[in-house]
């Protein structure tokens, strides 16, 4: 839609979307596979993205994907899906997608998929429904009549406003970066600019020219050992000297396998709390997947692999404040990995009072039903978070290990399990259109399955 149309008194609608990207697409898709996106579009909704397209920017990365491709094609091979989305089974870009359908494809394939998910979606934006593609949103207010406006920023400058119901924020995360000892512009590049193309392309200028000094990775999370393999396949990496490579880590990872037995036959101890109940497999949620894993795994010398000498872990707790400051100023090159915590927007109650949320304070942004937290652990019940950084914390019901403890991000949880979790929230916040059926769909579906949608497990792609 042009900016020029955007002035009108506008409808209220059932949701806002700001951001559409893996995260924001997420509710929607699932939608579509149960066959209920087009009752939702008819009630209403706009997307708010920044880009020129959906899907995400993924494709700036220049490593492969921790979930197979198999996680990517789920969600066309549902039997209600809409035709406009159906189409895309036969469409190139899915059927070379399918070539990593047990293996782990490239973000840059990732990203051109999910461009095309995101533009079937965005042909169903008609009527009711809009979506808003290189516009800024700017804040959001909640209004005592349960209604949400989004005030956003077209590309020349003028602003406009939206109302709905609701409103879900899925603008990505931010990395944690605290300060360090060092001149960031010297020789530091965090793990999300790292592993960029451009970032890798840094990282090698640096280690080409790092004679002895140390690589230093400061974080034991999943982009610590992704960046670690990353940079290990780097043409300045065959002149490393064993050790060179330093992952300064708090604690051991855990690692993802699909069983006990492929578990104990890598030499990896199980404890019970690392079990999903649901699935039985070990560290579901919280283990170390796809090349990330695989670096871990050649690091400490499992069966079958060449041992990865150029690459040691030191725990942090066996270094000084001195001994760190003068390894990381040394240091040719310093990744830090702390993790990310989710981009909000300013949020206002009816009285113009900024809302101090829990996100802004480092916290965790969302509680078990994605709504919204403040700093002072009240939901915002008609205001959702999904994406990377959010902190989700999975409930009981969705499965997963007792162990775990971390954030709650996958392309394949925000299409299912987490989306259908927002979905079924809005849904009780819409009411029903004159021309709608009553009914109990949700209802149908939960007890055809035996169960809530939302708490399956797929049981072809590792989750």
């Amino acid at each position: 839609m042009t900016c020029s149309a955007k002035h009108r008194v506008m409808p209220l609608l059932s949701t806002i979307i700001v951001g559409g990207g893996p995260g924001g697409l997420g509710p929607l898709i699932w939608a579509a596979q149960q066959g209920l996106l087009p009752t939702w579009l008819n009630r209403g909704v706009a997307i708010v993205e920044r880009q020129a397209h959906l899907g995400g920017t993924l494709g700036r990365f220049g490593i492969h994907s921790d979930s197979l491709g198999g996680s990517y094609l789920e969600c066309l091979e549902a039997p209600h899906l809409p035709a406009t989305l159906a189409c895309l089974r036969d469409d190139p870009v899915t059927h070379e997608m399918a070539g990593y359908r047990q293996s782990f494809p490239p973000l840059a394939l990732v990203d051109r998929f999910m461009r095309r998910i995101g533009s079937a979606l965005g042909a169903m934006f008609t009527g009711p429904s809009s979506l808003y593609l290189r516009t800024t949103a700017q804040a959001v207010r909640l209004h005592p009549d349960g209604s949400v406006t989004v005030t956003a920023t077209c590309p020349e400058g003028s602003s406009f406003v939206l109302s709905a119901r609701s409103a879900i924020l899925a603008m990505g995360g931010r990395q944690h970066c605290p300060q360090l000892p060092v001149p960031p512009e010297r020789h530091v590049i965090p793990s999300d600019q790292l592993l960029t193309v451009e970032g890798l392309c840094d990282a090698n200028k640096l280690m080409a020219v790092a004679g002895s000094r140390r690589i230093l990775i400061l974080g034991g999370s999943h982009s610590a050992y992704a960046a670690a393999g990353a940079l290990l396949e780097l043409p300045a990496a065959q002149h490393l000297a064993p050790g060179q490579i330093a992952i300064v880590q708090r604690r051991e990872p855990r690692i993802f396998y699909p069983d006990q037995d492929a578990a104990r036959h890598d030499g990896y101890d199980v404890a019970p709390g690392d079990i999903c109940p649901r699935t039985q497999r070990v560290n579901r949620m919280g283990g170390l997947r796809g090349y990330g894993r695989e670096t871990w795994r050649q690091i400490t010398d499992r069966p079958g692999l060449q041992p990865e000498t150029r690459v040691v872990r030191m725990a942090l707790q066996d270094l000084s404040a001195t001994e760190l400051h003068t390894a990381i100023d040394a240091a040719a090159l310093v990744v830090p990995c702390f993790g990310y915590r989710s981009v909000t927007l300013p949020v206002f109650d009816s009285n113009g009072e900024r809302f101090e949320l829990n996100a802004d304070k480092g916290g965790i942004a969302v509680g078990d039903d994605c709504c919204l937290l403040t700093a002072d652990q009240r939901k915002l019940p008609n205001l959702f978070g999904i994406g990377l950084g959010t902190g989700y914390r999975l409930p009981a019901s969705m499965g997963g290990e007792p162990n775990f403890d971390g954030q709650a991000n996958s392309l394949w949880l925000y299409q299912n399990d987490i989306g259908a979790t927002i979905y079924r929230a809005i849904d009780e916040l819409s009411p029903a259109l004159p021309s709608e059926t009553p009914p109990d769909v949700l209802g149908e579906l939960d007890r055809a399955q035996g169960t809530r949608v939302a708490v399956l497990a797929s049981p072809n792609t590792g989750f």
